[in-house]
């Protein structure tokens, strides 16, 4: 599920802009500048499992019979650029001198599920990097009415910077930027663990952080840890990276370590609240790694899910999008968050969809059995959740660990 997509898929296959096909052949013949934007999983060992990017390559280099433009739009790790060149050479047909054959285009990608289509027409920045000028030239000009502002619905004002670079600068962009993100994330939790301690807001402490122009507001929002299929496995990528140079990235794995423990906060407080989980009744409002998409790959949601089963919990949940989670077969996915909440002991807010600022919290109130709200998103107001009879207990703001040092 992605927002808008559908409208404009209908649109290009409507007008002959967009056409799909299975052979490589026809896609070769038709076309002078290639995207390959496969997958790369994380491989057991961390690394990006490039399996998929060797399929594709090879497909493509069979089919080599006049110069094209190859761009890796799938994060690929560092150096990958060079490597793939390799790959399609050994991959060429008789009769085909590598040079001149082809050349090879980093271009990251930095779209948002949620929000791609909006992050693609209307980017921050477009970043290229090639040891070949005239490839980045063609690359540019695909580029050129998005950079420009020029196609049907653009807005001048919001004109992105081109960044041309060398191959292995910009396959270093896309990592460091997931890298920093995730960190910031990180950052902000670690922070909220330490507000707890202190009897501090962590919520008014980003808000004044983010005044500050060299910090900004964006991704301080303290909660239950950041998910999908691309922070961790982009870390993780990063740190091999790292350690296969001998360098121990220490940060990086700092942000992935409070990232881990930042989902065990659930299990640690309804141990602290409720007791004995096993039997207890738990309702999780969101599946999703994030709102606006559907997208399980390492949702919070699903890790805190099989971990409360594990305990011996009943577990019930909710999401707008996600009507079933099939690696948690024990997990009970309810049609709105009131009967995921029927006889609950506990409500835990993991997902900051909007919808859930619309819960008639008196109702909710009414299907459960116990009264403990604990809000992972800071997304609900305190006042108005306590004063239907609910305890609430948010991220950085409660007196959980101080209640806990106190006992």
């Amino acid at each position: 599920f992605e927002p808008g997509l559908d409208d404009l898929l209908a649109a290009g296959v409507n007008s002959g802009a967009l056409r799909f096909t299975a052979g490589v052949e026809e896609a070769m013949a038709a076309s002078d500048v290639v995207f390959l934007c496969v997958g790369t999983p994380p491989a057991p060992d961390g690394s990006a499992d490039m399996s998929h990017v060797v399929a594709a390559a090879r497909s493509i280099g069979a089919c080599l019979d006049r110069h094209h433009v190859l761009v890796t739009k799938s994060t690929v790790p560092i150096g990958s650029g060079r490597w793939l060149t390799s790959i399609v050479e050994d991959a060429l047909p008789a009769g085909v001198h590598p040079d001149g054959a082809f050349s090879v285009v980093s271009n990251p990608e930095f779209l948002r599920e949620g929000s791609a289509v909006n992050d693609f027409l209307f980017p921050d920045r477009v970043v290229m990097g090639s040891d070949d000028d005239r490839a980045l030239d063609a690359v540019a000009e695909v580029y050129r009415p998005i950079v420009e502002q020029t196609f049907a619905g653009a807005h001048p004002d919001r004109r992105a910077p081109l960044v041309r670079t060398t191959l292995a600068t910009a396959e270093t962009v896309k990592y460091a930027s997931n890298a920093f993100l995730a960190t910031k994330i990180s950052f902000i939790n670690e922070i909220a663990n330490v507000c707890e301690l202190v009897g501090a807001d962590v919520s008014e402490v980003a808000s004044a952080l983010g005044l500050d122009p060299r910090i900004g507001s964006r991704f301080l929002e303290a909660g239950l840890g950041w998910g999908g299929s691309c922070f961790g496995k982009d870390l993780s990528a990063l740190v091999t990276t790292a350690g296969q140079y001998g360098y121990d990235a220490t940060l990086l794995r700092a942000a992935v370590q409070v990232n881990e423990r930042q989902r065990r906060l659930v299990i640690e407080r309804m141990r602290h609240h409720l007791k004995i989980i096993q039997g207890r009744r738990i309702a999780l409002l969101g599946l999703a790694f994030k709102p606006g998409t559907d997208d399980l790959r390492d949702a919070p949601a699903v890790e805190i899910a099989a971990s409360l089963i594990r305990a011996g919990a009943f577990v019930r949940a909710h999401d707008p999008l996600v009507k079933a989670v099939p690696d948690c077969p024990n997990l009970v996915v309810a049609a709105d968050p009131y009967a995921a909440a029927e006889r609950a002991d506990a409500v835990v807010l993991v997902t900051e969809w909007p919808d859930y600022l619309a819960l008639d919290l008196a109702e909710l109130r009414s299907r459960m059995r116990g009264d403990l709200v604990l809000d992972g998103r800071n997304l609900l107001d305190p006042g108005a959740v306590e004063a239907v009879g609910l305890r609430y207990e948010g991220v950085g703001r409660s007196t959980f660990t101080r209640e806990s040092l106190s006992v």
